[in-house]
Parts: C-alpha cells; sequence; structure tokens
C-alpha cells in the first residue's frame, strides 16, 4: 500500500499540469485569433466634416491636422462614447454636399437656432451669444450637429453622446480656444435662472406700481368721481342745448322756404294799364283788348268767381221789378 501512494500522486500533478497547458494553448489561439481580425471587436469611425478656416472652431493648424473647438468637442465625445472620429475640413459650400452624398456621417459648425427641413439637427451642445447686443437675428448662435434625414438613430446616438458632457467641459474648451470676448458662453441652467428672476422682478414691480399708485389716488378717486359726474352732467345740458338751437334752425330754415313759396306764387302787376273808361277792358302789350277777368288771370295766378254787390244787386231788382210792372200793365191793356 506504501509503495503505490507516491506513483498516483505523481500522475495527478501531470494531469493538472497538461489541464493548465491545454487551457494556456486556448488562450493563445484565441489572442491570435482577434489579432488578425481586429475589426470584429472594433466599432467604425465617423466622419465628421467641418468648415474650413473657420478660427477658433475649426481649421487646419501648423502641421495641416484639424483643430479647433468643434475638434476638441467631438473628441470628448469621442471618449464619452467609444466610437473614434476622423475629420474632414471643407469650404462652406461644400459642407451639405459631404453629408447628402455620404461622403461624411455629420456635418458640424455653428447655427442659428430653430429647424431645419433638409437635414435633422441636433440639440444646442453650446449656446454661444454675440455680445453687445442680442437683438439682430443672429445674435444667439448654437454649436450644432446636422445628419441627412434619413439617419435618426445616429441623431440619437449623437445626442446621447453629447448629454454626457458636463459644464466644465464646455466652460474648459471655451477658455482654451476663445480669448476673444466678442461671443459669450452662457450655461442652460443660468439662462433660465435669469428668466425666472427676470420675471420675478417684472411680477413684483407691477405689483408695487399697483399699490403705490393706488394708495396715492385713494383720497382724489372721490373727487375725480364728483368732477366727472359734473361733468357728465353739463355735458348732458350742453346736448340739449344743441338739439333745441338744432329745432330752432331747422323751423326756421323750413319759414323761409315757405316764404320763399309763397313769393314765388304772387304775381304782381306794374305800370300802367290803359282800361277802359265804359267797358272796363285793358289793352295788352300787342294792342288787343281783353277782359278785366281774362287778363288779370293771365297774368296772376287768380281764378274769378262772379256776384253781385247789395248797390248793384238793388239796382237790378229796381230794373227787374220795373220791367215786370211794365209787362203786367201790358198784358192788362191788351186784355181789356
Amino acid at each position: 500500500m506504501s509503495n503505490h501512494a507516491p506513483m498516483n500522486r505523481r500522475g495527478s500533478d501531470g494531469a493538472h499540469n497538461a489541464a493548465l497547458f491545454l487551457l494556456c494553448a486556448l488562450c493563445f489561439l484565441a489572442g491570435t485569433c482577434f489579432g488578425a481580425f481586429p475589426g470584429a471587436a472594433q466599432v467604425s469611425p465617423l466622419t465628421v466634416v467641418a468648415r474650413q478656416d473657420h478660427e477658433p472652431f475649426s481649421y487646419a493648424n501648423m502641421t495641416g491636422e484639424p483643430a479647433g473647438i468643434l475638434v476638441d468637442l467631438w473628441r470628448r465625445w469621442a471618449d464619452r462614447t467609444g466610437r473614434p472620429v476622423r475629420f474632414v475640413l471643407a469650404s462652406t459650400s461644400e459642407l451639405q454636399e459631404w453629408v447628402e452624398d455620404g461622403l461624411a456621417d455629420v456635418w458640424t459648425g455653428i447655427f442659428p437656432l430653430g429647424s431645419r427641413p433638409d437635414v435633422l439637427m441636433t440639440d444646442p451642445v453650446m449656446l454661444l451669444f454675440r455680445a453687445p447686443t442680442v437683438t439682430t437675428h443672429e445674435g444667439v448662435l448654437a454649436v450644432r450637429a446636422a445628419v441627412r434625414p434619413d439617419q435618426g438613430e445616429l441623431l440619437a446616438e449623437i445626442n446621447r453622446g453629447f448629454r454626457q458632457l458636463t459644464a466644465e467641459d464646455r466652460r474648459a474648451m471655451l477658455i482654451r480656444w476663445w480669448p476673444q470676448d466678442d461671443f459669450v458662453h452662457v450655461p442652460r441652467a443660468r439662462i433660465v435662472l435669469a428668466a425666472l428672476l427676470g420675471s420675478s422682478f417684472l411680477f413684483l414691480w407691477a405689483v408695487g406700481t399697483y399699490v403705490f399708485y393706488r394708495f396715492k389716488f385713494k383720497g382724489r378717486a372721490q373727487e375725480l368721481l364728483t368732477v366727472l359726474a359734473e361733468l357728465r352732467r353739463k355735458n348732458n345740458a350742453l346736448q340739449s342745448e344743441i338739439a333745441e338751437r338744432q329745432q330752432v334752425e331747422k323751423d326756421r330754415e323750413r319759414l323761409i322756404q315757405e316764404l320763399r313759396e309763397a313769393l314765388e306764387n304772387v304775381r304782381k302787376l306794374r305800370g300802367l294799364l290803359p282800361i277802359c273808361a265804359y267797358c272796363k277792358k285793358i289793352r295788352d302789350d300787342q294792342g288787343y283788348w281783353n277782359q278785366l277777368e281774362s287778363y288779370i288771370s293771365q297774368h296772376a295766378d287768380v281764378t274769378f268767381t262772379h256776384s253781385v254787390c247789395p248797390e248793384c244787386s238793388k239796382k237790378i231788382y229796381a230794373e227787374l221789378k220795373a220791367f215786370k210792372d211794365a209787362e203786367q200793365q201790358k198784358k192788362k191793356t191788351a186784355s181789356g
């Protein structure tokens, strides 16, 4: 029994060493395979096109390599996401063509706020306010990126990577690349805080102004109401007087019109009228003798009606009675 024990122990040690050697060989083969095919474990690089000669945002340095704020920004994006980035510099007129033709994946640069129908735009990475005023349409600019309209997944990936950048990252890049003072970067949180403070100030100012003027004019409110009531009463009285004067003026105009019409209807006979002393006929301008009634009717708006005056009626009745008496006397004479 004691002679066989060392032999069993040596056999087990040999099997253990063989297994260890086999495991090392497998690891070596796996490393060799992955080394022979590096693309299987790597992510395809992202081609980013930017504007050339656009210091300090994007330009070619002394060695011809892309440099600038946008280059540093995308390199930090690559560090956060683990996806490599390759940079291309082009002229302003060629930037969009690089993306549309598929020569570049992303177009990065400085864009005004808003959307564009021809490309998909990322969220603003950094807001740049042009000093000293922001009233013009180019006053507020943003560092953004654009992709083709059919690359929505890539746009979401880019936005997720930029959200991992902190405010310190952005501020450090601006301090490094932006020694001038004609652009100022303001974090979004500070913009919101400034807007809230401004709104609060305006609200408090409006409330304070309302309270101040209310207490200031509180004692004079009744006086103003009394003055307004008196003005309203005088205004009503003045309107009544004006209405009466207008009515009097209308009555006066109506009376004048009636008098004018009456004067137009009256015809006057002027001058010397030749009249017959016996038959009372009147001679006109043509030499004809006309009855008195006819002449007056022609020269005046008059229509005659005939009657008998009392003196003439006595005379006529006396003549009629004498005529009747004479007729009766004739009849008696003729019958006797």
